[in-house]
């Protein structure tokens, strides 16, 4: 019978055809077996057989329910970073509520969206949702399992279907940290839940963007952060796309020094141009000049001209990045709370999520620099002393 052959040899393709390859070791992807179909949810899609000549005189219905269990363990397994959140371990109430959310979302949502069920949770219930391998993050909460690109590509199959677009769906090329939308008309709820969220010019992969916006908050001091030359190169992107997707996220550009030295070129244009008026006025007195010096540089016959040795180029340092005013939020409006047990303040590492302890002394205030006193006694030799130099002189005379 088929049914025994087929579990292994099923194959999803990227336009909703499920494919029936007879032999393993052909690399073609086989004969239509079935197709798949709207279900009830998003990740519940159903499947419909066509017209095959391998199926006729077996069990239709048979076939059927197989596909279908088929298919749904295959998505079980492709994307199970995001079927495990169902699972019952999950502590009721807060947590439970936040992977259901995380869940419905494909993987990827916006913390405000979950940050009243965070603020819920206790040590003990935040241990459970890390066991689920779920990165909080400060602006989005994913999966970064779901980063890989058969999973990108099964998600946007599954949103297309459930949304009658048609197959096969549009993603992003395979392993592309991002790529510009500027000008194009997207979906940008589609492409958040695929892992490629959209902000400003550029639809990015979400753990690059989460690792941009790390790096904002943990350099960020006084309100202020500047931009670094390597968020772009996570980004992928030139430094103006780098300044629109951080604007883009909420923060605003207070000074750029490319702003400064396109003044400094302007003023230089116009003192240049106030010279060359000049020019004529004082033309026979600097070819004048000119002569004199090029005769008095003028190497002799005789004497040998060093040949020129090339000098290396020091690297040049990259330019000075905008400054920008760090955008208002719970994230940097989280109050900074004090235990009066070990006198220390704590905050928030984004990077890790761990809580970070800085002492600060007594009553909340910085302790006053210790001053160190040195000294040291200089080195005393008995023939430098006036009564020996004295005994020298007399001994000289005698001499």
């Amino acid at each position: 019978m088929i049914l025994n052959s087929l579990d292994k040899q099923l194959v999803l393709a990227e336009n909703g055809q499920i494919t029936w390859q007879k032999d393993l070791t052909n690399p073609m992807p086989g004969e239509v077996v079935a197709e798949i179909k709207k279900g009830e949810t998003v990740l519940s899609p159903a499947c419909a057989l066509v017209d095959y000549p391998a199926i006729e005189g077996e069990d239709k219905a048979a076939v059927l329910t197989f596909v279908s269990d088929w298919l749904g363990r295959y998505l079980n397994e492709a994307l199970a970073p995001l079927f495990n959140l169902k699972g019952d371990d999950i502590p009721e109430g807060a947590p439970r509520d936040i992977a259901h959310k995380i869940f419905d979302a494909l993987g990827v949502i916006p913390r405000s969206e979950l940050q009243d069920l965070i603020s819920q949770m206790d040590e003990e219930k935040r241990n459970s949702l890390r066991g689920k391998k779920i990165r909080f993050g400060p602006l989005l909460v994913y999966l970064p399992e779901l980063n890989k690109p058969a999973a990108v590509k099964l998600r946007g199959l599954l949103l297309s279907l459930w949304h009658d677009k048609e197959l096969p769906a549009e993603v992003p090329a395979d392993g592309i940290v991002s790529f510009v939308v500027e000008g194009k008309e997207l979906d940008k709820k589609y492409y958040q839940s695929i892992g490629y969220p959209i902000y400003g010019p550029r639809s990015i992969r979400v753990d690059m963007l989460d690792r941009v916006i790390c790096a904002v908050y943990d350099t960020a001091k006084d309100g202020k952060f500047m931009a670094q030359h390597q968020m772009a190169e996570w980004l992928g992107s030139n430094i103006i796309d780098l300044y629109a997707v951080l604007e883009a996220m909420g923060h605003k550009k207070v000074s750029d020094p490319a702003d400064e030295i396109k003044v400094e070129e302007v003023v230089t244009e116009t003192v240049t141009e106030v010279e060359i008026e000049s020019a004529p006025v004082a033309e026979a007195v600097a070819s004048e000049a000119v002569e004199t010096v090029k005769a008095e540089e003028a190497p002799k016959p005789q004497e040998k001209i060093q040949e020129k040795i090339p000098q290396e180029k020091t690297p040049q340092e990259k330019p000075k990045l905008a400054v920008f005013a760090l955008k208002k939020g719970k994230a940097i409006d989280k109050p900074v709370t004090h235990n009066p047990k070990n006198n220390k303040f704590s905050g928030t590492d984004f990077k890790s999520g761990k809580k970070k302890f800085k002492p600060k002394g007594k009553a909340g205030k910085k302790s006053p620099p210790r001053q160190h006193v040195f000294t040291a006694e200089a080195e005393v030799n008995p023939e430098d002393s006036p009564f020996a130099i004295l005994q020298q002189l007399k001994t000289g005379k005698k001499d």
